[in-house]
C-alpha cells in the first residue's frame, strides 16, 4: 500500500513538474562577442562580425522522459527594423543533464544601418516545410540586443 501511494506521488510530482515545463529544451544564454579575442561586446562598427554564442539544456522537469536525446534545429536572427541583417542555423542532439554551446559569426556590412540591432534565437523540432502538422517550438525564445556604431 505505501508503494503505490509512492508511485501514485510521484506521478503526481511528475506531471505538476511537467505542466510547469511549457517546453523541453531551455535557452540559457544568448551573449554577444567580438570575432577574436572572443570577449563580451553589446557595441560594434560597421565591418566587424558579431559572435553570437548560445547555450541550450534539457528543462530539469524533462529528464525522466526523455531517456534518448532530443534533435532540434537553432535558428539564430539579427534584425535591424523589419530587415533581416543575418542568419545562423544548426542542427543538433541533447541529451538530459547535457549543455550545448553553439556560436557563430555575422558580419556586419559597411552598408548597414547604425542603430539598435535584435538578436533572436529560437529552437525547433525541425522547419515547418518538412514537419508539416508535427512542426513545434521546443524552447521559449531568447532575445537581446546590439549597437551598431559608424
Amino acid at each position: 500500500m505505501k508503494k503505490a501511494a509512492l508511485t501514485l506521488g510521484l506521478t503526481v510530482l511528475a506531471l505538476l513538474a511537467l505542466a510547469q515545463a511549457t517546453y523541453p529544451l531551455v535557452i540559457i544564454s544568448v551573449e554577444t562577442k567580438d570575432y577574436y579575442p572572443g570577449n563580451p561586446r553589446t557595441t560594434f562598427r560597421r565591418g566587424e562580425i558579431v559572435v553570437i554564442e548560445t547555450k541550450i539544456e534539457v528543462a530539469p522537469a524533462y529528464y525522466y522522459y526523455f531517456i534518448a536525446s532530443i534533435d532540434y534545429l537553432e535558428i539564430i536572427t539579427m534584425w535591424y527594423g523589419n530587415s533581416m541583417i543575418g542568419l545562423l542555423l544548426t542542427r543538433a542532439s541533447i541529451a538530459p543533464g547535457e549543455t550545448k554551446t553553439f556560436g557563430g559569426g555575422v558580419g556586419i556590412r559597411f552598408t548597414d544601418p547604425i542603430g539598435t540591432y535584435r538578436i533572436d534565437v529560437y529552437a525547433w523540432n525541425g522547419f515547418p516545410s518538412e514537419m508539416g502538422a508535427n512542426w513545434r517550438t521546443l524552447a521559449e525564445a531568447k532575445t537581446t540586443t546590439i549597437t551598431v556604431t559608424g
